[in-house]
This record gives C-alpha cells, structure tokens and sequence, in this order.
C-alpha cells in the first residue's frame, strides 16, 4: 500500500490506494473490454445476413417453423397440438401436434406477448431469436469454463497440482517480504491467483466465433438447433456447478440443471438431447 501521503503529512486523499485494489480494477476493465468485444463480434456476425437481406427466414425447415409459431400465436396452443397442416408432407399432410418439438414456437411467442409486444412482428422475432440464442450460448460457455477452471473445481488434477505447488513456493518465497524507500512503502502484491476468469471470456470469444456455432445460429435461420444450444448449455453449467465443492447449496443447482435439461427436451428431441448431454456428462465427470 503506498503510504507515502499520509506519512509525509500531505494527507492521503484520492491518490491514497491500495497497489491490491488497484489491480482489480485495471482487471476488471481489461476483462470488460475483451468480454464487450467478443459479445459485439459475435453479435454482429450473426446479423450479417439480415443485414443483406433484410428480416427473412432462411431455408425450408425454418420457415415452417416460423408458420408454426405464427399459428401458436394466432390460435392458441390447444389448438396447435390439433393442428393438420395440409401444406406439409404434400399430399399427405403433417399431424403438427405429435411431430414437432414446441419450444421454439412456444420461445418466440412468449418473446413476442411479454417481451417486444407491439414493437416487433413475429416475423422479426424469429429472425432475432438465432442471434440472441447465439450470444446467450457463448455466454453460458464462458460460465462453464469459468466455473471448470476454479481451484475447487480442478486442484486434483494434475495440472492443477503442479500449479498449486508453484504458487506455494512462490508465496513462502515472497509473502513476508517489505521493501522500504524513504517514507514510501511496498508490499509486494503476492495473490494466489487463478486464471478462471480469463478463461471463461476466452472460451466466450471461441464460441461466440466458432463456425460450427454460427452456421447453427445465424439471423434468419429460425431452427431447432438455434435455440437448444442455449439450454444445452444451461443444463452444462448447472451441472456443473451442483458439483463444485465446499459449497453447501451446490445441490439446489442439480434442480435448476434438470428444469433447464426439460427445456432441452422441450426444444430438441429427447432422446437426441438426452444423448448428448449424458454422453457428455460422462466425459467430463
């Protein structure tokens, strides 16, 4: 702490700050920038095609489910689950009902009656919702990788062990240390750092740009894909989260992960999503 002022009999005032805090704060703006760039890239990327081609559902499957969402919207859900497309599966037809997975309808209509209201159509909507959905994903990603890199999560690795013997040798090397230069003195800043925030604005950024993400979630391509990935995601993290240890509401978060794991089923098929997040589950567990 520099205490240079208030020794010297000037009165500490403004300029009177701990080196410790100081640090944070030159942190936290580093890590507000970087996190505000990636959102906006990712953001911007995924608007490219409604920005050429104005507020226009892509490709057939998703303009069938913007049809469907506006019959939701139009008639109701009782309705909906009744619904014979004739214009579907020409010239059978399409029980709608027992072959389609709702979520998405059921997303943009609520968006639609409790969010934008008035100000914008369904049509926009759906064209929005792809690049909403992609954001809020690659922010959930940066929650995971956060939430998988911090000390009690990961210290029984191998390489959280290593990491961990190099701060204590640097700590026991350094932490009694005071240097002393006329009335100024320095504590050495010797913090027991991990670097989980970094890597969860890093993995932010990767997911906010990775074209395998993108091609999923682009402006327009209203699909089921476009929006699971974000309950996905959500069901991850609080998975995760329910395991983090000397936590003793950690389990209250394995309920949120399975309303959030109904969402997915909701959105994407069930056995498809349960698949995936089990298979995944496994791997990391």
């Amino acid at each position: 702490m520099v205490e240079g002022a208030s020794n010297g009999g000037g009165g500490g005032g403004l300029f009177d700050i701990d080196q410790a805090d100081l640090l944070t704060i030159c942190k936290h703006c580093v890590w507000l920038v970087f996190s505000h760039y990636y959102l906006l890239v990712a953001y911007k990327i995924r608007l490219l095609s409604i920005a050429d081609y104005g507020t226009v559902i892509h490709e057939f499957d998703p303009y069938f489910n913007y049809r469907a969402a506006e019959y939701l919207y139009e008639h109701g859900a009782k309705k909906f689950f009744q619904w014979f497309d004739y214009m579907s599966w020409y010239p059978l037809g399409r029980p709608v009902g027992t072959t389609i997975y709702p979520g998405m309808q059921f997303t943009a209509v609520w968006i639609k009656r409790f969010i934008t209201g008035d100000r914008m159509s369904l049509n926009d909507i759906c064209c929005y919702i792809p690049a909403w959905f992609g954001v809020i994903a690659s922010i959930l990603t940066g929650f995971i990788a956060y939430e998988c890199s911090l000390d009690c999560n990961c210290q029984h690795t191998l390489l959280g062990i290593l990491l961990n013997r190099k701060r204590r040798q640097k700590k026991q090397g350094h932490h009694l240390q005071k240097f002393r230069h006329k009335d100024v003195e320095y504590i050495p800043l010797i913090i027991d750092y991990n670097p989980a925030v970094e890597c969860g604005i890093f993995a932010m950024g990767m997911m906010g740009m990775c074209p395998a993400h993108l091609m999923r979630s682009i402006g327009g391509g209203f699909d089921n894909e476009s929006v699971a990935l974000t309950p996905m995601l959500l069901t991850f993290y609080f998975w995760v989260r329910s395991l983090r240890a000397n936590d003793e509401n950690s389990h209250r978060y394995g309920v949120l992960a399975g309303l959030a794991f109904f969402y997915v089923s909701f959105v994407r098929s069930f056995v498809h999503s349960s698949s995936f997040v089990y298979s995944r589950m496994y791997i990391v567990y």
